[in-house]
């Protein structure tokens, strides 16, 4: 018998409810990627510090390759969860399959070209000569299993798109526990295994996502019945490239552009206070990642409900969600702040003793924040218009807030008033371009002239 279609489950309803109910799976979720990169870290510094500068080295690269994956996955989450909305079960199934051989396709394209340019890459990101057979051990098992990485983000998408959090959670659970085990194991030559010092990190690294993988895979066909498995048509799987391809290659941009605006920033720092300044900066950023965990969750579940909504013609409802996300992103946003006002020193101490370190941290804490719901309302916005196929708007969004705003703010601070005066221009300029989220959002996120005059929902 065949398997009944999906039905879009998040057209009506609760929408604070249903939000709540897609955000805490999410966060649980980040927690545990947190969590397994953080145990990588934490493991291979115990073989010294050129150990821990080798790995430092691939993280850059390996950032670019996942913001790939993670366009592919945004771009097949948006057109399946419209297609949704729509009742389309045919395009839902050819998107998710088609999205995962065009991940494989990426990853036979990236693997042999990084693993042919190891040596003058990373002697080009300034390895040294003793870091970098190191970084060649790393890297060379990282690419052979990239794989692994890059096609669970775009199953994990799929799921989510349908209004499925816990499948994603629990694969991404497995591979933080799985690490987590055979991080030591590998690393240190545990329980009779030899010791592969920083080539045991990617073997752990490796395994751990291919069991994702594979329990991903196994969700995605067997409980979401969203692989199709017979032949295609090369038209057909062309189509749904360029569909994935129209909302993901805008996405990898903005998370790119993410990286390169804290590098900036961290530039600007070094600028008005030296090593201090850095490691204040450092210290400040790591310490607020926590805080934009939940963020990021939200910004993940507001992405079904918006998509679902909008394909199956809920204008109001998508309305509804954007006037709801503006108002939570205030509340967090304060919540947040006050919750450091308080917290924020006995913060700083964990991360340094030094007390020009630990002023500037808390200072850095008590500023930024405060310009949070505004960098909410930016990012949630450019969710909601990826959601709904606007991924190019969504983008001139996130890269106005990043280098149009933000940067130029902290320039002119750091330039007037030094370190002080850069965390004031850094949160005046995540205030501005909330504003500017909000106005654009809404005059972008109305529906289609043609059905304007839409009855209510």
């Amino acid at each position: 018998m065949a398997p009944s279609p999906k039905q879009a489950t998040l057209t009506a309803g609760r929408l604070p409810r249903q939000l709540w109910q897609l955000t805490l799976p999410t966060i649980g979720g980040m927690f545990a990627i947190t969590i397994f990169n953080i145990t990588d870290t934490f493991f291979v510094s115990r073989l010294g510090t050129e150990a821990l500068a080798a790995m430092g080295f691939t993280f850059p690269v390996i950032m670019c390759v996942g913001s790939f994956a993670m366009g592919i996955s945004m771009g097949a989450g948006s057109v399946l969860a419209r297609a949704l909305g729509r009742g389309d079960h045919h395009l839902m199934q050819r998107t998710a399959t088609d999205g995962i051989f065009l991940s494989i396709v990426m990853v036979a394209v990236i693997s042999v070209a990084g693993w042919f340019t190891i040596d003058p890459l990373f002697t080009l990101l300034g390895a040294s000569p003793t870091e970098l057979p190191m970084v060649r051990q790393y890297m060379r098992i990282w690419y052979a299993g990239a794989i692994a990485v890059m096609m669970p983000p775009v199953s994990d998408s799929c799921m989510r798109a349908t209004g499925d959090m816990i499948r994603p959670l629990i694969v991404m659970i497995v591979c933080a526990l799985l690490n987590v085990i055979l991080d030591p194991i590998m690393i240190y030559g545990l329980l009779g295994c030899p010791k592969l010092g920083i080539a045991g990190a990617a073997y752990a690294t490796i395994f751990s996502r291919l069991v994702g993988m594979i329990t991903t895979l196994s969700f995605l066909h067997f409980h979401a019945r969203l692989l199709d498995l017979h032949r295609p048509q090369w038209h057909e799987i062309l189509a749904s490239w360029k569909r994935i391809l129209a909302m993901g290659i805008p996405h990898a941009t903005t998370y790119l552009s993410v990286p390169i605006c804290r590098g900036l920033l961290t530039r600007v720092a070094a600028t008005a206070g030296g090593t201090a300044g850095v490691a204040a900066f450092a210290a400040g950023t790591r310490i607020e990642s926590f805080l934009f965990i939940i963020g990021m969750a939200i910004s993940i579940a507001l992405m079904p409900i918006v998509a679902q909504s909008w394909g199956a013609k809920r204008y109001k409802r998508v309305n509804l969600a954007r006037c709801y996300a503006n108002k939570l992103a205030l509340r967090y946003g304060i919540i947040s702040w006050i919750a450091c006002l308080f917290l924020s020193k006995l913060a700083a101490t964990v991360f340094s003793d030094e007390s020009q370190v630990i002023q500037w941290t808390t200072l850095y804490l008590w500023i930024i924040t405060f310009g949070h719901a505004g960098l909410h309302v930016c990012n949630w916005t450019s969710a909601q218009l990826n959601a709904i196929g606007k991924a190019k708007s969504a983008t001139l969004i996130s890269l106005t807030g990043n280098l149009g705003l933000v940067v130029p703010f902290a320039c002119l601070g750091q330039y007037l008033y030094g370190y002080t005066g850069m965390l004031y221009g850094i949160c005046l300029g995540q205030l501005l371009a909330g504003a500017v989220s909000a106005y654009l959002g809404k005059r972008l996120l109305r529906p289609p002239a043609s059905l304007s005059q839409e009855t209510a929902h």
